[in-house]
């Protein structure tokens, strides 16, 4: 079922302006700098229609000053907070017909996980659209200056850019130009060296610079260049703290050197390393097709490693970076050779814990999983058909 994505955008407009001109009527004094969408909020079962706050110089002054009577004053504290909705004083809750919207476009998404992601992708793309047409009316009205911005302040900082011409991105958001700066600057640098930067800040990072959160998936794409330095680390040659991260990363990478299955190997049998490592070694090994080596040592190595090693290919950590097809056999395996690891598996493959998502390909082993003999297969096997769509 489409969603009226018309509807949606002329409502959430509308809701910014009434907030806007509230505002203005209320507190005619202030200076209003701008609005935000904010508070978005959809995890598959409901959505909540976003708040509307609106900032002014005056309540942005009074908020900073609040802050800083508490914790002292703070380099850049009124930019981080001219943004922040839930920390402003003019918010403005959804009327009853704001959610009933939304209701309605969660209603439209269906029972599949991935049809529902993409139904809600649609709805939250509109409230930038709507940002934009509330700002051209508003300054259109003369009822704010012609500096004024609204945005869709959504977490990840998605719907931001979406909301705003590039101008008014770097007058009002330089982080975003600074980031953008700073992957053009990686990404012309000579593989190794790039690899070399990016090392440091994906397996262990300090959470500084323009591209917080971003060093993982940048390290990722730069493919077989970066397994030499992920190996170096997963054998405590470089940054030992590091080799979880590293573990992962070459699971996403998704490249079986025989390098690479030595050193995960080589980490997984070490029982002096930390068990987290461990299995998490024993992890990046399955899903790099390589269960055989656990399977061969599942007497000797610890359950938690062989339970969460084998049944990591089955979660959504898979579905991160490349990954091979479906298969449950190696949990059948280790089942038939080991029956009392079965509640182990079941609390790994409880539900709720996050599921890898089916490809169309992957349907038939789904649906032959469902006669398997081990009931945490069966479970795990109708769910994630479920969240395809397709009847189990």
């Amino acid at each position: 079922m489409a969603i009226d994505t018309q509807a949606l955008v002329a409502a959430a407009a509308a809701q910014l302006i009434d907030a806007v001109r509230s505002v203005r009527k209320d507190y005619p004094g202030e200076t209003i700098y701008g609005a935000m969408f904010h508070e978005f909020y959809g995890d598959g079962t409901v959505m909540y229609w976003p708040m509307v706050t609106v900032g002014t110089e005056e309540t942005l002054a009074e908020v900073v000053a609040e802050y800083t009577a508490q914790s002292g004053p703070e380099a850049g504290l009124a930019e981080s907070l001219r943004w922040s909705g839930p920390d402003l004083s003019h918010g403005f809750e959804p009327v009853p017909a704001h959610q009933a919207l939304a209701d309605e476009v969660q209603a439209s998404a269906g029972a599949g996980a991935s049809q529902w992601e993409r139904q809600y992708n649609r709805w939250l793309r509109c409230f930038p659209k709507a940002a934009k047409q509330a700002t051209k009316q508003l300054i259109a009205e003369g009822i704010v200056a012609k500096s004024f911005v609204a945005v869709a302040a959504d977490e990840a900082g998605e719907l931001i850019p979406l909301s705003l011409t590039k101008r008014q991105l770097v007058a009002h958001f330089p982080e975003y130009d600074d980031a953008e700066r700073e992957r053009r600057r990686l990404a012309a640098l000579p593989h190794a060296q790039r690899v070399a930067e990016l090392l440091p800040e994906a397996v262990a990072p300090r959470y500084q610079g323009p591209l917080i959160g971003e060093h993982e998936s940048l390290l990722v794409a730069c493919g077989a260049a970066a397994i030499p330095a992920l190996v170096s680390v997963v054998r405590h040659e470089t940054l030992a703290r590091g080799d979880v991260v590293a573990a992962r990363l070459l699971a996403e990478i998704n490249i079986a050197t025989p390098e690479v299955i030595d050193a995960l190997d080589g980490l997984m049998r070490a029982k002096k390393a930390q068990q987290n490592s461990r299995a998490w070694a024993a992890s990046a090994l399955a899903r790099l097709g390589r269960s055989d080596l656990i399977l061969t040592r599942i007497a000797e190595l610890p359950t938690d490693i062989v339970a969460r090693g084998l049944a990591d290919p089955l979660s959504s950590f898979r579905d991160r970076g490349a990954h091979r097809a479906l298969d449950y056999a190696p949990v059948e395996r280790a089942l038939a050779e080991r029956p009392e690891l079965e509640p182990a598996f079941a609390e790994e493959l409880r539900p709720g814990s996050g599921y890898c998502a089916l490809s169309q390909d992957e349907i038939p082993t789904a649906r032959a999983a469902l006669a398997s003999r081990w009931e945490v297969v069966r479970v795990h096997a109708r769910a994630v058909l479920e969240d395809a769509g397709v009847p189990a």
